[in-house]
C-alpha cells in the first residue's frame, strides 16, 4: 500500500513518504514521513499493527512521524519492542527526537495512565554498509547505497522465493540502480521532477529525471513502475504534470506498466 506517495511540501491529496509491504502477516513499513500515522489509520492499518520500520535515509520528510508512530503505537496498546532498520544516525534520532523531546509526556503516561515504559521500546538496527539486512525463511532485504545530498542513502529490494519488490530511495542517477531493479515484479521509484524543473532548483541534482529512469527502467525489464515522492506538483500549475512524467517513461519503457501513485493506492503482487 502507498501511504504517503508526496514529499517534502504540505500536499492536499499526498502525505508524505511511506510505504506498506505486507508479507507472512506483517506490516512493514519503509519511511514515515509526513501524514503517515494518519494515512495508515486512514487506510485501514492501525499504527499498533506495524510490524517492522525501515528507513531509507534521515531527511525529515522520510522520518518526521517515526516518532508519532512509535508513541501512538504504545499509547494504542503496543507491547512489543518495535525493531527500526536505517542508516547510521537513526538510534540517535530516536534518542533525541522521541525519548529526550517527549521526556516529560512519557513520565505522565507511566505515572497517571500506568502505561508500562517497556512496551514504548525499539530497537534499531543501523546500517552502514549495503547488502542484506533482513533474512526470515520466506524473504529477504536487500540494500543499496546510492548518492543523495551527501547522506547515507538505502534503497530496499524485498525477494521472496517467486517475487521481487523495490522500494527506491529519492537518489542522483546510478547505472548500478538497473541489476538491483533487475526483472522485479514492482518497482516504487522516486520521480522528483523534470529536467527543466530540477535546473531551477539548487538541489536538482539530487534526483532523477523521467528520461534517467525510463531508461533504467527499460534496461532492468521492471514490470510494474510505481512513480512516487512528486515534488514537482508542489511548484507545476499544471495538474497532469505527474501524468506527463509517466508518459515519458512509457516511451522508453513500453513493456513495463507505469503508474502515478496515489495515497491509499494497494497493490499485489
Amino acid at each position: 500500500m502507498v501511504a504517503g506517495s508526496g514529499a517534502v511540501r504540505a500536499h492536499p491529496t499526498r502525505g508524505g513518504p511511506c510505504y506498506v509491504v505486507t508479507i507472512d502477516g506483517q506490516n512493514l513499513i519503509f519511511d514515515c514521513g509526513r501524514c503517515a500515522v494518519h494515512n495508515l489509520s486512514r487506510f485501514g492499518l492501525p499504527v499498533e499493527t506495524v510490524s517492522e520500520v525501515f528507513i531509507t535515509h534521515l531527511h525529515f520528510d522520510h522520518i518526521c512521524d517515526l516518532p508519532l508512530l512509535l508513541l501512538l503505537s504504545w499509547n494504542n496498546g503496543r507491547t512489543r519492542t518495535l525493531p527500526i532498520v536505517g542508516p547510521r544516525g537513526i538510534a540517535a534520532f530516536l534518542e533525541q527526537g522521541l525519548r529526550q523531546a517527549y521526556a516529560a509526556d512519557i513520565k505522565s503516561r507511566v505515572e497517571h495512565s500506568k502505561k508500562n515504559p517497556t512496551h514504548l521500546e525499539w530497537i534499531t538496527t543501523e546500517l552502514t554498509k549495503e547488502g542484506i539486512c533482513r533474512e526470515t525463511e520466506t524473504y529477504k532485504i536487500d540494500t543499496l547505497i546510492t548518492r543523495h545530498a551527501g547522506l547515507l542513502n538505502f534503497s530496499y529490494r524485498l525477494t521472496t522465493t517467486d517475487k521481487v519488490i523495490v522500494i527506491t530511495s529519492d537518489s542522483e542517477p546510478d547505472p548500478r540502480l538497473v541489476e538491483f531493479c533487475r526483472q522485479a515484479d514492482l518497482v516504487l521509484i522516486e520521480c522528483s521532477g523534470t529536467k527543466e524543473f530540477y535546473a531551477s532548483k539548487d538541489w536538482g541534482g539530487w534526483h532523477m529525471t523521467p528520461e534517467d529512469i525510463g531508461r533504467m527502467m527499460h534496461e532492468a525489464g521492471a514490470k510494474k513502475v510505481i512513480l512516487k515522492h512528486l515534488v514537482i506538483e508542489n511548484f507545476s500549475p499544471d495538474p497532469h504534470i505527474s501524468e506527463s512524467m509517466a508518459a515519458t517513461i512509457r516511451a522508453l519503457h513500453p513493456a513495463g506498466e507505469i503508474v502515478v501513485a496515489r495515497d491509499g493506492m494497494r497493490l499485489t503482487v
